[in-house]
């Protein structure tokens, strides 16, 4: 796997020609929800599915290369430990009021690629409805009482942001169960010890 994470600047400038794909964070949010409403996605059928909600149909090499690695990115953080997860935001150095309103575009994303995914409807009970839910929330997010200088509301971000990460990871871990290993147990002898 590459360890290069695609940053949001980066990202943007890659989908600046096409202006149906809104930004990266509703781009990433778009690929994470799809696959944790899908479990195995083939990043083919992720790419054809993006052009086609996107009504793209040409596209440029550096597009796909950062597609690529969107989804190298995406897979990464759904299949390790958690920790690969970086949400495609906006820099610490940017107003806040932005990076508050990309973390709402990147909920929306998420919940439209989520919704995408064929069998994910039926799934939706519990907590992870309740996530979603609190996603949609995020997603409406009023931007207009924040300041950009508040210390509270910086740390409320950063919170929403922590939420947001453990949020997708339950939600995957929910929806798409690690089978694993039967745990091996040691028979007592049959013999007695006498």
């Amino acid at each position: 796997m590459s360890q290069k994470k695609i940053a949001f600047d980066e990202m943007n400038i890659a989908i600046e020609p096409y202006a149906e794909l809104e930004s990266a964070a509703f781009l990433q949010g778009m690929l994470m929800g799809a696959m944790c409403g899908e479990g195995e996605m083939k990043e083919a059928v992720w790419l054809k599915r993006l052009l086609d909600e996107a009504k793209v149909t040409r596209v440029k090499e550096s597009f796909l290369v950062a597609m690529h690695q969107l989804y190298l990115d995406a897979e990464a953080a759904l299949n390790g430990s958690g920790f690969e997860l970086t949400l495609c935001l906006p820099a610490d150095s940017e107003k806040l009021s932005f990076r508050a309103e990309m973390l709402g575009q990147w909920c929306e994303g998420f919940l439209y690629g989520l919704g995408l995914a064929r069998q994910t409807q039926s799934k939706l009970k519990g907590e992870v409805a309740e996530l979603c839910r609190d996603f949609g929330s995020i997603a409406r997010i009023d931007i207009a009482d924040l300041s950009d200088c508040s210390e509270q509301d910086e740390a409320n971000y950063m919170e929403l942001v922590e939420f947001v990460k453990i949020g997708v990871l339950t939600i995957n871990e929910t929806l798409n169960p690690v089978e694993g290993s039967p745990i091996m147990t040691m028979n007592p002898p049959t013999e007695s010890l006498h």
